[in-house]
């Protein structure tokens, strides 16, 4: 018999498919094992019942169901049991362990060595659901007067350093009834020995926590607001407004979990930030081109903040979150925001002197007078600080009772304005006291015409009384009116009149020459003085009369009174001859003609008595 040596690669061979087949039949050997028996690693309900049958594992669920008392941990306090016999806990083996046998796949064994298999059996205990819930109910961790409520998460108070930040939510112990019925339920049906209601998530849970998104948006707005900053620039002043403050401002909707600005607070700020830097309507002081400081009261120049609008842009800065260096949004401006606001341009109303200045980058470009509103009639040209509104060539200015046109038409308050004034031929002094414009500034064409060329709209005006500069125009003027005055005071003139005409002459005699110029009635004076010569004239003479008619006068009162008989007719003729001798203006002196004329008609009268007597007294002698 021929036998040949196995070469390695042959032996080889041999001894893996000997240990091939081994492995096979202890594959094999295993899995017909665990056809009746559970997999490694496998548990039933909570009973370990890897490598067992069935039996086995009836055997034990029975043991751990007599024993049985499951752990209720709660989040504060100890933790509380609940015995299976309370609850009438019992097994009930109806063949689901079977099922459970015959469905597991037994050739793969091999894989159950590495992974955990969990079966749960619905219907393989059972107890009694009322006498579960009645010693659930007598549970501590049940008493509602125990209970805490959860705190949602919130925002914290404004913070310098770290803005506002989410606080935690606060866990309560108020009990989810339902869940925590449902997962001790399961717990008991798996016989596990043990519940977290914190694991389990039995508690009633707060609504908004640190991770959810309406709480980190919140966050993240109302930080975005207090990052804003917005620095106004004044000039020479500054105010920054950051989140120091605008965190006073921002609310919180703790239904809506929004954020948002009070629109009452930012109008606050900014008319405060008006109140501070708006000079508009504000005294303005101006070294005045004759010396003192002053103050100019009224009017309506300067800076003024649009409140309105500045507010909403103040708003939309918040609600981005910018850092931002800006101007606010002004509704009117001014030439500086150093030192005056009106600048080194502007001009410089005096109506005391009735004199302007206007200064063009500190350099003066006219001077000159001028003839304002007219103070007797309510005219007057209005005093402050205004703003120039625009310049114009060829406007007829009317009114009520006038249309004027004139060639440089610059207004700054209202109708009130600068304009050329052909029509006059001398300005300043104090026509404007009663001669004076509808309330414009009257200027000479030429000057009109240079501050015309030089001046701008927005231009200051500052329009003011100084006492004491009144000019030697002014003051001639007024020493003339006054003069004018007395001399109408003199009304109807008499001789009682001469002193008062005498004293109005002595003070025409003390003015100076440019005032006697303005003396409109001096004429009046002369008449006066002429009609007091006149007067003077007539009394001298009728004081002559009286004088010649006094003896005549004297005589024919020796005849008042007494019987007139015929033995007096040569003292009557007599008193009739001094009488005809008389002036005419003497005569009218003698008020008791009408005596002498009596005696006369009785002398006549007794002569013709007696003429009748004598005849009477003839005829009886015949």
């Amino acid at each position: 018999m021929n036998t040949k040596k196995l070469t390695r690669k042959q032996q080889g061979l041999v001894i893996v498919g000997v240990i091939f087949l081994t492995l096979l039949t202890i594959y094999l050997g295993v899995a017909v094992y665990f056809s009746s028996h559970f997999l490694f690693r496998t548990t039933i309900n909570g009973v370990q019942a890897s490598t067992k049958n069935v039996k086995s594992v009836e055997r034990l669920i029975s043991q751990e169901i007599d024993q049985y008392q499951i752990k209720i941990e709660p989040r504060n306090g100890e933790s509380e049991t609940i015995k299976g016999t309370d609850i009438k806990l019992r097994p009930v083996f109806d063949g689901m362990l079977e099922v459970e046998l015959r469905e597991q796949n037994h050739f793969a064994w091999p894989v159950a060595l590495f992974r955990d298999t969990v079966i749960e059996v619905e219907t393989m205990v059972n107890y009694e659901k009322e006498k579960l819930r009645e010693h659930v109910k007598k549970l501590e961790i049940m008493d509602e007067s125990q209970m805490q409520k959860a705190e949602n998460a919130m925002i914290s108070k404004y913070s310098k350093k770290d803005g506002y930040t989410i606080i935690p939510e606060e866990e309560g112990t108020v009990v989810e009834e339902e869940k925590f019925f449902e997962v001790l339920e399961d717990a008991i049906l798996n016989l596990k020995d043990s519940i977290s209601m914190v694991d389990e998530d039995c508690y009633v849970r707060p609504e908004y926590t640190k991770e959810s998104e309406e709480m980190i948006k919140l966050a993240e707005t109302m930080n975005k607001y207090i990052k804003t900053s917005v620095t106004y620039d004044f000039g020479d002043s500054q105010e920054v407004l950051d989140g120091k403050t605008i965190h006073q401002w921002v609310s919180v909707d703790e239904k809506k979990h929004t954020a948002s600005l009070s629109q009452e607070k930012i109008e606050e700020y900014v008319a405060k930030l008006a109140d501070t830097y708006n000079t508009a309507g504000k005294a303005k002081s101006l070294k005045s081109s004759y010396g003192p400081d002053i103050m100019v009261n009224g009017g309506d120049y300067g800076w003024k903040i649009d409140q309105e609008k500045e507010a909403e842009a103040l708003k939309k800065h918040i609600k981005k979150g910018e850092t931002v260096t800006k101007e606010p949004e002004y509704s009117q401006t001014a030439g500086s925001r150093s030192g005056n606001d009106y600048g080194d341009t502007y001009v410089e109303v005096n109506l005391t002197a009735q004199h302007l200045y206007y200064y063009k980058n500190g350099s003066l470009i006219v001077e000159t007078d001028f003839v304002s509103g007219n103070d007797a009639k309510g005219w007057s040209t209005p005093v402050g600080a205004y703003g120039l509104y625009y310049k114009q060539l060829d406007k007829t200015l009317r009114g009520e009772d006038y249309a004027t046109p004139v060639s440089f038409w610059m207004p700054f308050n209202g109708g009130v304005g600068f304009h050329d004034a052909t029509w006059r031929r001398d300005f300043g002094g104090n026509y404007y006291k009663r001669n004076g414009s509808h309330g414009c500034v009257n200027m000479p064409y030429n000057a009109a015409k240079t501050l015309y060329d030089n001046i701008e709209a927005g231009c200051p005006v500052l329009v003011y009384h100084l006492q004491g500069t009144e000019s030697a125009k002014a003051k001639a003027q007024d020493a003339a009116e006054a003069m004018v005055q007395m001399i109408n005071s003199l009304g109807e003139i008499t001789l009682e009149s001469k002193a008062a005409v005498v004293n109005v002459r002595n003070q025409y005699n003390a003015l100076d020459g440019a005032a006697k110029g303005y003396v409109s009635n001096y004429g009046q004076l002369e008449a006066a003085e002429a009609r007091i010569a006149q007067l003077e004239a007539e009394a001298a003479a009728d004081q002559q009369a009286q004088a010649q008619a006094q003896p005549v006068i004297d005589a024919i009162n020796q005849l008042a009174g007494k019987e007139i008989t015929l033995d007096m007719k040569g003292k009557i003729q007599n008193i009739r001859n001094q009488y005809n001798s008389l002036p005419d203006a003497a005569k009218g002196k003698v008020t008791n003609y009408n005596v002498l004329q009596d005696a006369e008609q009785k002398l006549e009268q007794l002569e013709k008595e007696k003429e009748e007597g004598e005849e009477e007294k003839e005829e009886k002698e015949e």
